[in-house]
């Protein structure tokens, strides 16, 4: 399991509390799970201007030091780089040999509370890494928290609807921790059907043709630093 959160001004603009509230919310969740190396590994990816592994997959394998970690984590409070968050998730926190698993389920986990900006705002990378982490066979969940989130932009970023969770502030994180129990996020998704390559016939009279694509912030680079993998 993976974390990717957002660490961008924005969160402690708000409130100077919000990202230890982030921070805990991440430790409760954790803390649902069985953690060690034959049960729930768990990374975290941080961004704001850059993205970084703040500690992957293999690193903490009992609960007590990984809820240390999580509850030390930096706060940077600059952009929201989310598209480098993704290809670090898929590059480096999942790849072969960092301690994902045969047969098991890879999962992310985004939070943010805004829309991200990095390299541009409306960035079409940040949706390419989603892909890439989909078709890897990656689930990507999301939180948004306010209402300054893209919700049309994590639509298409996560792999289902019901992988949404909204919530008003970052007091009401503690809503959505019932919603991240193991039986409900430790199931396979499968990845998104490769585009097709054959030439479909032009449409004949009385014939239309529709398609339908449906798809988390802190905010710049890369930097290395996992899930029930």
């Amino acid at each position: 399991m993976n974390f990717v959160v957002d660490s961008s001004g924005s969160i402690n603009d708000k409130d100077p509390r919000n990202w230890n509230k982030t921070l805990q919310f991440v430790a409760n969740v954790v803390s649902q799970f069985t953690i060690g190396p034959n049960d729930v590994q768990v990374a975290f990816v941080l961004f704001s201007h850059v993205a970084t592994v703040e500690f992957g997959l293999t690193q903490y394998w009992d609960l007590a030091s990984l809820l240390y970690a999580i509850l030390n984590v930096r706060y940077i409070g600059s952009t929201t780089n989310l598209n480098d968050a993704l290809y670090l998730t898929r590059t480096r926190v999942f790849a072969p040999g960092r301690g994902t698993r045969p047969n098991a389920i890879k999962v992310t986990i985004i939070l943010t509370d805004g829309e991200d900006n990095v390299p541009v705002e409306g960035t079409p990378l940040t949706i390419q890494n989603a892909t890439e982490c989909k078709r890897e066979g990656i689930r990507l969940i999301a939180i948004g928290v306010s209402d300054e989130v893209d919700l049309a932009r994590l639509l298409q970023i996560i792999n289902f609807r019901s992988d949404y969770h909204a919530v008003d502030d970052f007091d009401a994180l503690t809503s959505v921790i019932a919603q991240l129990q193991p039986d409900q996020i430790c199931f396979p998704t499968p990845p998104p059907p490769e585009p097709s390559t054959t030439t479909s016939p032009a449409p004949g009279p009385g014939t239309e043709g529709a398609l339908l694509n449906i798809l988390l912030k802190s905010g710049g680079g890369l930097a290395d630093g996992g899930g029930l993998a």
